[in-house]
């Protein structure tokens, strides 16, 4: 059994109780973005967590917990005008954690509909993806919030990405010829708009597009990058590419849940994935980047977005796996995050909370290696 999957275990049991009593997983707050969340997102990757486990030992706790996770999901839907459910606490940002956070729900609520086969649940999803405005001329979704507000075009590419990948099974599942118009038209213009790399291959976390609020990103970036000798002092706030390198491999891992539906797509055969891809297949490089031009490791990168969780995933799916790699990103995991007396990866960790919840990732490469 890989490490990871131990911990996977470990946690889900750990947690079993005060969760059961709940109705749902415990909310954190976004991890180094630092968003009060509500419990949706978190409940939804246990969703994940706990069907795995019951698939796997069959024990039925775990379909149970599911269950109820499920139905607290399904609930929360319906208190929405516009069909999105909320993700978190507005303030500054919004309520729904832009696409992804409803990208998180439907791809849990689709996970427990492949083996339980509920139609409320299938419903419940197609639901939560035709909340978010889809605009044909910019091949990109808006964000739609609770009460049904446009707050226009979602920026970050990520988040376009993983609202795609986490809904692509609905052409499967679905009859809805709207909907599979949609994602075929968003694949298909995928190169022009979510695919944009630097010249070391590092995808660039924003959208491309000729639209005002990109405008706007681009205006930040180049004053950045005017600052760019500030990086040495504090990278987070200068460096314009800090936060895409603790991001890279997540991103990689979004438009992999796609290639392993459809690896036929021309977006896959492109330029630039190539090059973001020899980028992940050297994950020394990487580790250096996040490490640069800073005493402390990138915030984005282990304690968030963990490669020992994410790598395994993409290489596989991208023809370039081994087990020596993996056990190495496990150990770095181990070194920078294990707390001894918790026994869980919280050491230097701003929300343990949100981050178990997140280890769900590493089973899709199990089943896609072992299954």
């Amino acid at each position: 059994m890989y490490k990871q999957e131990q911990y996977l275990r470990y946690i889900a049991d750990k947690y079993y109780e005060s969760f059961d009593r709940q109705g749902h997983a415990s909310a954190g707050h976004n991890g180094p973005h630092g968003h009060p969340d509500t419990p949706v997102r978190n409940t939804a990757h246990f969703v994940i967590i706990y069907m795995y486990l019951y698939k796997k030992y069959r024990d039925t706790k775990y379909l149970n917990i599911s269950q109820k996770f499920v139905a607290y999901l399904c609930s929360k839907q319906k208190e929405s005008k516009s069909g999105a459910i909320q993700c978190m606490y507005g303030g500054n940002f919004d309520n729904i954690n832009g696409l992804i956070g409803q990208a998180w729900v439907i791809e849990s609520l689709l996970y427990y509909y492949e083996i339980i086969q509920d139609k409320e649940v299938l419903e419940t999803a197609e639901k939560i993806f035709l909340s978010q405005k889809y605009n044909w001329e910019q091949h990109l979704w808006h964000r739609i919030e609770l009460d049904g507000k446009d707050i226009d075009i979602d920026p970050t590419s990520n988040h376009q990405v993983w609202f795609a990948a986490c809904s692509y099974k609905l052409i499967k599942y679905c009859e809805d010829e709207y909907i599979h118009s949609i994602l075929s038209d968003f694949v298909a213009n995928g190169e022009n708009t979510i695919l944009h790399v630097h010249n070391d291959g590092l995808l660039k976390h924003n959208v491309s597009c000729k639209h005002p609020i990109i405008r706007k990103l681009k205006l930040r970036i180049l004053i950045k990058r005017f600052l760019f000798f500030l990086k040495f002092w504090k990278p987070k706030t200068f460096d314009y590419k800090y936060i895409e390198y603790g991001y890279h491999i997540f991103d990689l891992y979004g438009l992999s849940i796609i290639k392993e539906q459809d690896p036929s797509l021309p977006l896959f055969k492109n330029t630039a994935y190539n090059k973001a891809i020899n980028l992940a297949i050297n994950m020394e490089r990487l580790d250096r980047m996040n490490a640069s031009n800073s005493k402390t490791p990138n915030i984005y990168y282990y304690t968030y977005n963990s490669p020992a969780f994410e790598w395994p995933y993409v290489a596989l799916v991208n023809g370039f796996y081994n087990k020596e790699e993996t056990n190495i990103l496990y150990e770095s995991q181990y070194n920078i995050t294990f707390d001894s007396e918790s026994q869980e990866f919280s050491k230097n960790n701003p929300d343990i909370i949100t981050w178990n919840a997140r280890t769900y990732e590493i089973i899709r490469f199990l089943e896609a290696k072992y299954n």
